[in-house]
This record gives structure tokens, sequence and C-alpha cells, in this order.
């Protein structure tokens, strides 16, 4: 298992949850646990960064979402 290293950000109000040895968090775009990497780490931060202190609606957020320009993927 790996270290939860703390960030610069904010404390973040993650819900963790561990199941067979590994740890998930709760995704608050996604709605449903996915498995806890250093990525997904300072992803939820960042989630919580911008929605908590910058006041920017999850609404407007996205996970992994892919771009369309000019026809191109």
């Amino acid at each position: 298992m790996q270290q939860i290293v703390p960030l610069i950000f904010p404390k973040a109000d993650l819900t963790l949850t561990k199941k067979d040895d590994q740890l998930f968090v709760n995704c608050v775009i996604r709605k449903k646990a996915v498995v806890l990497t250093p990525e997904e780490w300072v992803r939820q931060h960042v989630l919580h960064y911008l929605n908590n202190h910058k006041n920017y609606p999850l609404s407007r957020l996205a996970v992994e979402k892919s771009i369309h320009y000019n026809g191109l993927i």
C-alpha cells in the first residue's frame, strides 16, 4: 500500500474506505468509490479546492473528459 502524502491544498473532506487491503476514495464528480492512487489523491484535492474554496459548481467540473477540437479527439 502506498503512503498518502500531504498536499499544499487546504484539508479536503474525503471519504476513504478500505476493501481487501486496498484504499478507495469517494469521488465527488463520479459519485462512486475509486481506487486511491497518487493521481486520484491530487485530483480529489483539486476538485474539493475548486468547489469549496473557489466556488466552482461541481456541475461545471469534469474528470478525464475527452476534448474534440477541429475533428480530432
